[in-house]
Protein backbone atom coordinates (compact mmCIF):
# COMPACT_ATOMS: atom_id res chain seq x y z
CA UNK A 1 0.00 0.00 0.00
CA UNK A 2 1.26 3.46 -1.02
CA UNK A 3 4.23 1.94 -2.85
CA UNK A 4 5.77 4.36 -5.34
CA UNK A 5 5.97 3.72 -9.06
CA UNK A 6 9.36 5.42 -9.47
CA UNK A 7 9.22 5.54 -13.28
CA UNK A 8 6.05 7.64 -13.33
CA UNK A 9 6.57 11.29 -12.48
CA UNK A 10 3.45 13.43 -12.29
CA UNK A 11 5.29 16.74 -12.09
CA UNK A 12 8.65 18.27 -11.19
CA UNK A 13 8.62 21.34 -8.96
CA UNK A 14 10.64 23.15 -6.30
CA UNK A 15 10.14 24.48 -2.80
CA UNK A 16 9.19 27.97 -3.97
CA UNK A 17 8.21 28.95 -0.45
CA UNK A 18 11.55 28.55 1.29
CA UNK A 19 14.55 26.47 0.24
CA UNK A 20 14.26 26.35 -3.59
CA UNK A 21 15.19 22.66 -3.45
CA UNK A 22 13.95 20.44 -6.29
CA UNK A 23 11.37 17.67 -5.82
CA UNK A 24 9.27 15.30 -7.90
CA UNK A 25 5.70 14.20 -7.35
CA UNK A 26 5.50 10.55 -8.31
CA UNK A 27 2.55 8.23 -8.74
CA UNK A 28 1.81 5.51 -6.20
CA UNK A 29 -0.08 2.26 -6.62
CA UNK A 30 -3.21 4.09 -5.48
CA UNK A 31 -4.50 5.92 -8.54
CA UNK A 32 -4.60 9.68 -7.96
CA UNK A 33 -2.34 9.58 -4.89
CA UNK A 34 1.06 11.22 -5.40
CA UNK A 35 4.11 11.24 -3.15
CA UNK A 36 6.85 13.85 -2.80
CA UNK A 37 10.31 12.49 -3.53
CA UNK A 38 12.97 12.62 -2.28
CA UNK A 39 11.25 12.43 1.09
CA UNK A 40 13.12 14.49 3.70
CA UNK A 41 14.52 12.60 6.65
CA UNK A 42 12.43 12.88 9.81
CA UNK A 43 15.17 14.75 11.63
CA UNK A 44 15.38 17.31 8.82
CA UNK A 45 11.68 18.04 8.38
CA UNK A 46 11.46 20.90 10.85
CA UNK A 47 13.86 23.08 8.87
CA UNK A 48 11.12 23.47 6.26
CA UNK A 49 8.74 24.91 8.87
CA UNK A 50 10.87 26.97 11.23
CA UNK A 51 10.67 30.34 9.58
CA UNK A 52 8.78 33.54 10.33
CA UNK A 53 7.30 33.23 6.86
CA UNK A 54 5.33 30.10 7.84
CA UNK A 55 2.18 31.91 8.94
CA UNK A 56 0.02 29.03 10.15
CA UNK A 57 2.57 28.31 12.89
CA UNK A 58 3.63 31.87 13.60
CA UNK A 59 1.14 34.04 15.48
CA UNK A 60 3.68 36.89 15.71
CA UNK A 61 3.96 37.55 11.97
CA UNK A 62 2.81 41.16 11.42
CA UNK A 63 3.00 41.60 7.65
CA UNK A 64 0.06 42.80 5.54
CA UNK A 65 -0.16 39.36 3.95
CA UNK A 66 -0.33 37.65 7.35
CA UNK A 67 -3.11 40.06 8.34
CA UNK A 68 -5.08 39.08 5.24
CA UNK A 69 -4.36 35.42 5.99
CA UNK A 70 -5.80 35.76 9.49
CA UNK A 71 -8.92 37.48 8.17
CA UNK A 72 -9.46 34.56 5.81
CA UNK A 73 -8.74 32.15 8.65
CA UNK A 74 -11.52 33.69 10.72
CA UNK A 75 -13.97 33.25 7.85
CA UNK A 76 -12.80 29.68 7.33
CA UNK A 77 -13.11 29.02 11.07
CA UNK A 78 -16.78 29.97 11.01
CA UNK A 79 -17.24 27.60 8.09
CA UNK A 80 -15.37 24.76 9.82
CA UNK A 81 -17.43 25.16 12.98
CA UNK A 82 -20.51 24.28 10.95
CA UNK A 83 -19.22 20.72 10.79
CA UNK A 84 -18.96 20.32 14.56
CA UNK A 85 -22.06 22.37 15.34
CA UNK A 86 -24.66 20.60 17.39
CA UNK A 87 -22.14 18.51 19.31
CA UNK A 88 -23.24 17.65 22.81
CA UNK A 89 -21.61 19.25 25.82
CA UNK A 90 -18.47 17.35 26.89
CA UNK A 91 -18.17 15.88 23.38
CA UNK A 92 -14.51 14.84 23.03
CA UNK A 93 -12.76 16.29 20.00
CA UNK A 94 -9.17 15.73 18.84
CA UNK A 95 -7.69 18.25 16.39
CA UNK A 96 -4.81 16.63 14.52
CA UNK A 97 -2.37 19.31 13.34
CA UNK A 98 -3.69 21.94 15.73
CA UNK A 99 -1.09 24.64 15.00
CA UNK A 100 -1.39 27.53 17.43
CA UNK A 101 -4.58 26.11 18.96
CA UNK A 102 -6.94 28.51 17.17
CA UNK A 103 -9.55 25.84 16.35
CA UNK A 104 -9.12 24.16 19.75
CA UNK A 105 -10.03 27.36 21.58
CA UNK A 106 -13.09 27.88 19.38
CA UNK A 107 -14.56 24.43 19.99
CA UNK A 108 -13.76 24.60 23.71
CA UNK A 109 -16.02 27.65 23.87
CA UNK A 110 -18.75 25.43 22.39
CA UNK A 111 -18.54 23.19 25.45
CA UNK A 112 -16.45 20.42 23.88
CA UNK A 113 -13.53 18.73 25.59
CA UNK A 114 -10.78 19.53 23.12
CA UNK A 115 -7.40 17.90 22.62
CA UNK A 116 -4.75 18.71 20.04
CA UNK A 117 -1.80 17.09 18.31
CA UNK A 118 0.86 19.47 16.99
CA UNK A 119 4.23 18.00 15.95
CA UNK A 120 5.81 21.26 14.78
CA UNK A 121 4.82 24.15 17.01
CA UNK A 122 4.24 23.66 20.73
CA UNK A 123 1.80 26.01 22.44
CA UNK A 124 0.65 26.48 26.01
CA UNK A 125 -2.63 24.66 25.38
CA UNK A 126 -2.91 22.12 28.21
CA UNK A 127 -4.35 19.21 26.21
CA UNK A 128 -1.91 19.36 23.31
CA UNK A 129 0.36 16.46 22.41
CA UNK A 130 3.46 16.36 20.25
CA UNK A 131 2.61 13.13 18.40
CA UNK A 132 -0.50 11.23 17.35
CA UNK A 133 1.36 8.13 18.54
CA UNK A 134 1.79 9.44 22.11
CA UNK A 135 1.10 6.61 24.57
CA UNK A 136 -1.03 8.98 26.68
CA UNK A 137 -3.45 9.26 23.79
CA UNK A 138 -3.89 5.51 23.44
CA UNK A 139 -6.15 5.33 26.47
CA UNK A 140 -8.41 8.06 25.05
CA UNK A 141 -11.45 7.70 22.80
CA UNK A 142 -12.85 10.61 20.82
CA UNK A 143 -16.28 11.31 19.37
CA UNK A 144 -14.82 13.48 16.60
CA UNK A 145 -11.34 13.91 15.12
CA UNK A 146 -10.54 16.83 12.83
CA UNK A 147 -7.56 17.09 10.49
CA UNK A 148 -7.52 20.49 8.80
CA UNK A 149 -4.80 20.40 6.13
CA UNK A 150 -2.60 18.02 8.11
CA UNK A 151 -2.89 14.52 6.60
CA UNK A 152 -0.81 15.59 3.61
CA UNK A 153 2.09 16.44 5.97
CA UNK A 154 2.59 13.08 7.70
CA UNK A 155 5.57 10.81 7.11
CA UNK A 156 3.83 7.59 8.18
CA UNK A 157 0.52 7.78 6.33
CA UNK A 158 -0.63 4.19 6.87
CA UNK A 159 0.22 4.20 10.59
CA UNK A 160 -1.38 7.62 11.08
CA UNK A 161 -4.72 6.68 9.50
CA UNK A 162 -4.77 3.40 11.45
CA UNK A 163 -4.16 5.33 14.69
CA UNK A 164 -6.91 7.86 13.92
CA UNK A 165 -9.32 4.96 13.43
CA UNK A 166 -8.32 3.39 16.75
CA UNK A 167 -8.73 6.68 18.64
CA UNK A 168 -12.34 7.13 17.49
CA UNK A 169 -15.37 5.84 19.36
CA UNK A 170 -17.60 3.44 17.47
CA UNK A 171 -19.53 5.47 14.86
CA UNK A 172 -17.21 8.41 15.58
CA UNK A 173 -16.49 10.89 12.82
CA UNK A 174 -13.28 11.98 11.16
CA UNK A 175 -13.29 15.36 9.38
CA UNK A 176 -10.46 15.81 6.89
CA UNK A 177 -9.61 18.89 4.78
CA UNK A 178 -6.88 19.00 2.16
CA UNK A 179 -5.97 20.30 -1.33
CA UNK A 180 -7.10 18.62 -4.55
CA UNK A 181 -4.49 18.32 -7.30
CA UNK A 182 -7.25 17.73 -9.88
CA UNK A 183 -8.70 21.21 -9.39
CA UNK A 184 -8.73 23.93 -12.06
CA UNK A 185 -6.20 26.11 -10.19
CA UNK A 186 -3.83 23.14 -9.79
CA UNK A 187 -3.91 22.50 -13.54
CA UNK A 188 -3.62 26.21 -14.32
CA UNK A 189 -0.58 26.90 -12.15
CA UNK A 190 1.08 23.54 -12.86
CA UNK A 191 4.49 23.36 -11.13
CA UNK A 192 3.88 26.73 -9.44
CA UNK A 193 0.68 25.58 -7.70
CA UNK A 194 1.06 26.44 -4.03
CA UNK A 195 -1.14 23.48 -3.06
CA UNK A 196 1.81 21.17 -3.74
CA UNK A 197 3.87 22.98 -1.07
CA UNK A 198 6.77 20.54 -1.30
CA UNK A 199 8.29 19.11 0.81
CA UNK A 200 5.95 20.09 3.64
CA UNK A 201 3.20 18.28 1.74
CA UNK A 202 4.46 14.72 1.40
CA UNK A 203 1.21 13.31 -0.03
CA UNK A 204 -1.08 14.74 -2.72
CA UNK A 205 -4.63 13.42 -3.06
CA UNK A 206 -7.48 13.80 -5.46
CA UNK A 207 -11.02 13.10 -4.25
CA UNK A 208 -11.11 9.46 -5.34
CA UNK A 209 -7.72 8.52 -3.90
CA UNK A 210 -8.59 10.04 -0.53
CA UNK A 211 -11.87 8.11 -0.39
CA UNK A 212 -10.17 4.86 -1.42
CA UNK A 213 -7.31 5.30 1.06
CA UNK A 214 -9.49 5.90 4.10
CA UNK A 215 -12.04 3.23 3.20
CA UNK A 216 -9.21 0.66 3.24
CA UNK A 217 -8.85 1.33 6.96
CA UNK A 218 -12.52 0.91 7.82
CA UNK A 219 -13.87 4.43 7.29
CA UNK A 220 -17.03 5.17 5.35
CA UNK A 221 -17.38 8.46 3.47
CA UNK A 222 -20.54 10.32 4.51
CA UNK A 223 -20.14 13.56 2.52
CA UNK A 224 -17.71 16.05 1.00
CA UNK A 225 -17.87 19.86 0.95
CA UNK A 226 -15.85 22.60 -0.80
CA UNK A 227 -13.56 25.09 0.91
CA UNK A 228 -14.29 28.03 -1.40
CA UNK A 229 -11.81 30.48 0.11
CA UNK A 230 -8.85 28.16 -0.33
CA UNK A 231 -8.84 28.68 -4.10
CA UNK A 232 -8.13 32.41 -3.59
CA UNK A 233 -5.44 31.90 -0.97
CA UNK A 234 -3.59 29.22 -2.95
CA UNK A 235 -3.97 31.25 -6.18
CA UNK A 236 -2.41 34.30 -4.53
CA UNK A 237 0.57 32.25 -3.31
CA UNK A 238 0.91 30.66 -6.74
CA UNK A 239 1.00 34.10 -8.37
CA UNK A 240 3.77 35.06 -5.94
CA UNK A 241 5.75 31.97 -6.96
CA UNK A 242 5.30 32.96 -10.63
CA UNK A 243 6.44 36.50 -9.74
CA UNK A 244 3.36 37.86 -11.47
CA UNK A 245 2.34 41.48 -11.64
CA UNK A 246 -1.14 42.33 -10.28
CA UNK A 247 -1.00 39.22 -8.09
CA UNK A 248 -4.16 39.99 -6.13
CA UNK A 249 -6.28 40.67 -9.21
CA UNK A 250 -5.00 37.58 -11.00
CA UNK A 251 -5.63 35.43 -7.91
CA UNK A 252 -9.21 36.70 -7.67
CA UNK A 253 -9.83 35.82 -11.31
CA UNK A 254 -8.29 32.35 -11.14
CA UNK A 255 -9.81 31.55 -7.73
CA UNK A 256 -13.27 32.54 -8.97
CA UNK A 257 -12.84 30.59 -12.21
CA UNK A 258 -11.78 27.54 -10.20
CA UNK A 259 -14.86 27.70 -7.98
CA UNK A 260 -17.21 28.27 -10.92
CA UNK A 261 -15.81 25.35 -12.89
CA UNK A 262 -15.91 23.14 -9.78
CA UNK A 263 -19.67 23.74 -9.52
CA UNK A 264 -19.88 21.45 -12.55
CA UNK A 265 -16.86 19.15 -12.11
CA UNK A 266 -16.91 19.01 -8.27
CA UNK A 267 -13.11 19.37 -8.38
CA UNK A 268 -12.68 22.20 -5.88
CA UNK A 269 -9.27 23.54 -4.87
CA UNK A 270 -9.71 22.11 -1.37
CA UNK A 271 -12.40 19.91 0.13
CA UNK A 272 -13.71 18.81 3.50
CA UNK A 273 -14.47 15.10 3.80
CA UNK A 274 -16.56 13.62 6.59
CA UNK A 275 -15.88 9.95 7.35
CA UNK A 276 -17.47 7.66 9.89
CA UNK A 277 -15.82 4.78 11.71
CA UNK A 278 -17.63 1.59 10.73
Amino acid sequence: MFHVEHTKTHIETIDYFLTKEEFRLVETQTKGLLKTTPTPLKENLKKYYFTKKYISHNSENKTLFSFAYRCLRKLNLCYKLRFVRGLKKNHKVLDFGSGDGHFLKAITKKGCIAYGVEPINQTTYKNQYHSIFDVKLKCQKFNTITAWHSIEHVLELKRTIKTLYELLEKDGRLIVALPNHKSFDANYYDKHWAGYDVPRHLWHFDKNSLKETFERFGFSLLSSHPLYLDSYYVSFLSEKYRRSRLKTLRALVVGTASNIKANFTKQYSSNIFIFQKT
